[in-house]
């Protein structure tokens, strides 16, 4: 086998991922005697804004925010070997088109050309999400090169799982799945199935250098800040989000063994019928912290470019030359993940995911906001827990007339996160729903999942609830006719009840439409 089982616990895996999204279509293509298979899909995605607002207006000619045309093809070989450990070669190539900017315009004026460069087409360096070689004996296996690594899954929100940074560029957690948003990464993987009480699995990994932050959007684009909103001349002069995005992306770290390696490992069990692992990782931070004496100059050098350009009514553009002002620093995770079933609840399905963060780096700043002035750069340790609940429901009159016996699949994940020796002037990541003034944040992630018709037809509606008043509602449903196909039309909306907390994707709400042909 080319990948390594790990008894009754797959079986809770299985059960937790049912649950979690509704079921794909497809038909693998197998050739060359079963050795040679392929999977992969062709997809067409349109995001179409429920509402433009008037100052962004200017940079559009339709409501046609995201036109994306994409394709994936994954190759899995196997080695024809008499005896030996069994060799596997795994590929996946991925190709995207963005359609909107050669389409609309307009938009040119709000994305800059450097964002378009790297938006529009794959980059040479993400044509290839996957290509490892996998050798695995009776109870060993090793996998070395470029691959994606799942260590925890919960509803939107990633808790236990801190291996592949995301991409998140095109969509978020809860719109895509999660594979489609995490970045591969070069690397060794060892895995050692022990015949020790619990079955206990250890698995090593160890990533030489290959270091990629997370891709955030950039300005004008569909997920990306409003220009009207960052920049002193909108359609002039990019605004002061995209300098630092540009910056932030030359100063990652480059390729250094010595410097910019990162390490884990991870023990699976199986005990008293909970699946569980526990887990260590060193790591670089995907986001980074800013100098706080760099970054207020270079703050300084946009304005001064901004108010030349206004003069000389000519573009000004900035130096980057001079030395880094985003670092990514080392920091460590302890974690872990337990599931189990649970018979006398209902047969539901119960999992915990939790994490501990040593000496994770944030910066000081006025109000604790980037506007402000950013004065200091601290480093804290943080814990969080996700709890998801995942359970099956007959609806007395429907599921049986309506839905062909298919059950009502329910998922339920709580969310929370504390930050030691807090202060109201760091500067927090807004995806964990924190808010200003509170050392912590909660949420409560659902999904609930309803096949029609033989599974032909399927209801999803997801969303999340922030406490401090923020929410994200994606009702959707999705046709699947037959092995092949799958189209998809839906709408979601970012919304806000206090005043102090505006979502950062108020203004994002949208149609969506995806087609998409599977194989």
């Amino acid at each position: 086998m080319c990948f390594l089982m790990h008894g009754r616990c797959w079986v809770l895996s299985l059960l937790v991922l049912s649950c979690l999204v509704p079921s794909m279509a497809g038909a693998k293509v197998r050739l060359l005697e079963n050795r040679l298979e392929l999977t992969g899909y062709v997809k067409e995605y349109l995001l179409i804004r429920s509402h433009i607002p008037s100052q962004e207006k200017p940079f559009h000619r339709s409501n046609a925010s995201l036109i994306q045309s994409s394709a994936l093809v994954e190759v899995l070989y196997r080695l024809d070997r008499a005896g030996g450990p069994d060799i596997c070669f795994f590929t996946g190539l991925r190709y995207w088109y963005q359609k909107e900017t050669a389409w609309d315009s307009e938009l040119k004026k709000a994305v800059p050309r450097k964002t378009r460069e790297d938006f529009v087409h794959t980059r040479n360096d993400e044509f290839l999400t996957e290509a490892y070689l996998d050798i695995s004996g009776n109870n060993w296996q090793v996998l070395a090169g470029k691959q994606i690594v799942v260590w925890g899954e919960t509803d939107i929100v990633r808790t236990a799982d801190v291996v592949n940074p995301l991409d998140l560029r095109y969509s978020l957690p809860g719109i895509d799945f999660w594979e489609e948003l995490k970045q591969g990464l070069w690397m060794i993987r060892g895995l050692w199935q022990s015949g020790l009480p619990g079955s206990l699995l250890f698995e090593a990994i160890f990533i030489p250098g290959d270091f990629r932050a997370t891709h955030l959007p950039g300005e004008g684009t569909h997920w990306g800040p409003n220009p009207a909103d960052t920049s002193l001349t909108p359609g002039d002069l990019p605004g002061y989000s995209h300098w630092l995005l540009e910056k932030m992306r030359r100063d990652e770290p480059k390729w250094r063994l010595r410097k910019n390696y990162e390490w884990g490992v991870r023990l699976r069990g199986y005990t008293w019928d909970i699946d569980w692992t526990l887990l260590y990782f060193n790591t670089l931070s995907d986001t980074a912290t800013a100098d706080p004496a760099r970054v207020n100059r270079f703050t300084m050098s946009y304005i001064g470019a901004a108010l030349r350009s206004l003069v000389s009514a000519k573009d000004v553009f900035l130096d980057f030359s001079g030395p880094d002002v985003f670092r990514y620093k080392r920091y460590q995770v302890i974690g872990g993940t337990a599931q189990t079933c649970i018979d006398r609840l209902h047969g539901s399905v119960w999992r915990v995911e939790w994490f501990y963060e040593i000496g994770r780096h944030y910066n000081l700043g006025e109000g604790g906001q980037w506007g402000g002035r950013v004065f200091d750069e601290v480093r804290k340790d943080a814990w969080g827990v996700g709890i998801n609940y995942c359970d099956k429901f007959r609806i007395p009159g429907l599921t049986h007339r309506l839905f062909t016996d298919k059950q009502l699949e329910v998922s339920l994940t709580f969310f929370y996160e504390k930050i030691s020796g807090y202060s109201s002037e760091l500067i927090l990541d807004p995806s964990r729903g924190h808010r200003i003034g509170s050392s912590h944040a909660a949420m409560i992630t659902w999904s609930l999942v309803q096949p029609i018709s033989h599974q032909t037809w399927t209801f999803i509606f997801s969303g999340l609830y922030n406490p401090n008043g923020m929410y994200f509602l994606f009702p959707m449903l999705s046709f699947a006719p037959g092995n092949h196909w799958r189209c998809e039309i839906g709408a979601y909306a970012f919304g806000y009840r206090s005043k102090r907390a505006k979502h950062p994707y108020h203004d994002k709400d949208s149609f969506l439409l995806r087609l998409r042909y599977e194989w």
